[in-house]
């Protein structure tokens, strides 16, 4: 069970008001903490973070600002101890990100690694960071490795604003034809029902569709987003990381935003194991970790299936041709990599590869939905148009 934060406000020996971040189980217990470091509490409160909850946050919390922080002075000769120091000594205002520095200066100062203390965090950092910041305190280059860390965590922040910013205007779009929808059904079309109706007019099929599904209209469309907000906030309350999975699944299932996704994770693949093999961390190893980051079924089932060719001394190249995810060129790309011994160069080059792949289908994403989505919503509005505009028509022959 995580230990919970506290924010805290205490006068020193020198009468001067300080205040900090701290770890515990209960307010008793920081309060003993305090005046054994000598301080005077004045107020102590829970520091929960309903963003945790309610907002779509990075879950590492900015942890390319971290590491690059800490890369700077570790690689400026700093001592890892005093740089955390120097993280959390001018931060005065209470935030996740300072919750989480002090934790860590906490737990290094008591003795564990800067990788151990990071595991601990709730939320934790993803596999990928924490192995290459162990690879980093193994081989004595964490400075190094930190500014790798941050570079990639930049990268993948970048990817991740070009995949909502294809999603934006298509879900932008659906929105405002809801709420077309919604006023015609509420405040216009039963105008023109009533008047029709009292005019004694006969409406055409069409017409009398239309009306029918205006009266319903209204309630199908709060049930469904009422549905669909409760269970999406019951999920994610209970089970935070099971509804992003299964919002990647159905995602990943559409026919134009799929290929994206399968993409994402074939950069993510390459990207990660091309890291960890050049940090020194071993092949199976490698493959292990980097199956956490990726998403789709059928990438994790040939995760799978390499881990168990990789124990048995087999190559990969072999399974990656016979796959029907992994493109062929990449394949024998990997399958010169490893005849050569050098795989983490290669899949560097396959990242390249994979990465101008997808930055072209997200642009090709944008123009397609737009144009497709256009012609769906002028095709609606000029079929409730026509069904509006056809008693009319027949009204005026009569009247003629």
């Amino acid at each position: 069970m995580s230990r919970q934060g506290f924010v805290w406000k205490a006068v020193d020996a020198n009468g001067i008001i300080q205040h900090g971040v701290s770890e515990g189980d209960q307010i008793s217990e920081i309060q003993t903490r305090l005046r054994n470091e000598g301080y005077f509490p004045v107020v102590i409160r829970s520091s929960r973070n309903w963003q945790r909850v309610f907002l779509f946050a990075n879950k590492d919390f900015q942890w390319s600002h971290f590491a690059r922080r800490l890369a700077t002075l570790l690689e400026a000769g700093i001592p890892l101890l005093q740089a955390l120091d120097l993280m959390t000594f001018h931060e005065e205002k209470s935030s996740i990100q300072l919750e989480q520095w002090q934790s860590i200066k906490e737990r290094v100062e008591e003795g564990s690694d800067l990788s151990e203390a990071m595991s601990l965090l709730n939320p934790a950092p993803n596999s990928f960071v924490l192995s290459m910041i162990k690879a980093g305190e193994y081989t004595g280059t964490l400075g190094k490795v930190l500014s790798e860390v941050a570079d990639e965590a930049d990268q993948e922040t970048i990817y991740h604003k070009k995949i909502m910013a294809a999603l934006a205007y298509p879900i932008l779009l659906v929105f405002a034809v809801l709420v077309v929808l919604f006023v015609l059904s509420v405040w216009v079309l039963p105008m023109y029902e009533t008047l029709f109706t009292s005019m004694g007019a006969e409406l055409p099929f069409l017409t009398e569709v239309i009306f029918v599904s205006s009266r319903k209209l209204p309630l199908i469309l709060w049930s469904t987003v009422g549905l669909v907000s409760g269970g999406l906030l019951v999920l994610r309350l209970t089970s935070p990381e099971l509804w992003k999975k299964r919002l990647v699944l159905v995602l990943g299932r559409l026919p134009l935003i799929g290929k994206v996704y399968r993409l994402r994770d074939l950069v993510q693949f390459s990207r990660m194991l091309s890291r960890l093999l050049s940090a020194g961390i071993p092949l199976l190893e490698a493959l292990r970790l980097t199956a956490g980051a990726v998403k789709g079924p059928e990438m994790l089932e040939l995760m799978n299936q390499l881990v168990m060719h990789v124990r048995q001394g087999k190559r990969m190249a072999p399974l990656l041709r016979a796959s029907g995810v992994f493109p062929k060129e990449a394949a024998e790309m990997i399958a010169v990599a490893e005849e050569s011994g050098q795989l983490d160069r290669m899949l560097h080059h396959v990242t390249q590869m994979f990465r101008r792949e997808l930055e072209d289908q997200l642009d090709r994403l944008t123009r397609m939905i737009e144009p497709i989505l256009i012609l769906a919503v002028a095709g609606l509005i000029g079929l409730v148009a026509a069904g509006v505009m056809l008693p009319i028509f027949d009204l005026s022959s009569q009247l003629d």
